[in-house]
């Protein structure tokens, strides 16, 4: 698992002084990409000429984020399929239990060339299995 910060600023929110929805997906991205940059290297993946894209964000907002707050995303590996993989993120107020957000988001291996999704192959998947 991965842990990222970040402090909500004001262009995060919106006329009711909270974090807006769609400034989540900003913060689940930023954790993601620390994650990728941690454990992933791009060259195994990017010299095969593939890429992961997102299909799909599952959002469940929990508690409302304020100015000032300082968010701990949490983004680890839930499942690894055939054709997806899938992030599990949760997002807390730091140094506290208060849940935020919990998502899912699930990803797809890219063939660069195609623009299509392929099958994740035994070695692809053995190296994801070990993130």
């Amino acid at each position: 698992m991965d842990v990222t910060k970040a402090k909500v600023r004001g262009y995060h929110l919106d006329l009711y002084g909270h974090v807006n929805n769609a400034r989540y997906l900003e913060f689940l991205e930023e954790g993601r990409w620390s994650f990728y940059e941690k454990r992933v290297d791009r060259d195994q993946i990017h010299s095969r000429g593939l890429g992961l894209v997102v299909v799909n964000n599952n959002i469940n907002y929990r508690y409302p984020a304020h100015l000032h707050d300082v968010l701990e995303i949490h983004t680890d590996v839930e499942r690894i399929g055939e054709k997806s993989i899938t992030f599990k993120q949760k997002i807390f107020l730091e140094g506290t239990q208060t849940l935020v957000i919990d998502a899912t988001v699930v990803f797809v291996i890219l063939d660069m060339k195609s623009g299509k999704a392929i099958p994740i192959d035994d070695e692809l998947k053995s190296y994801l299995k070990d993130l």
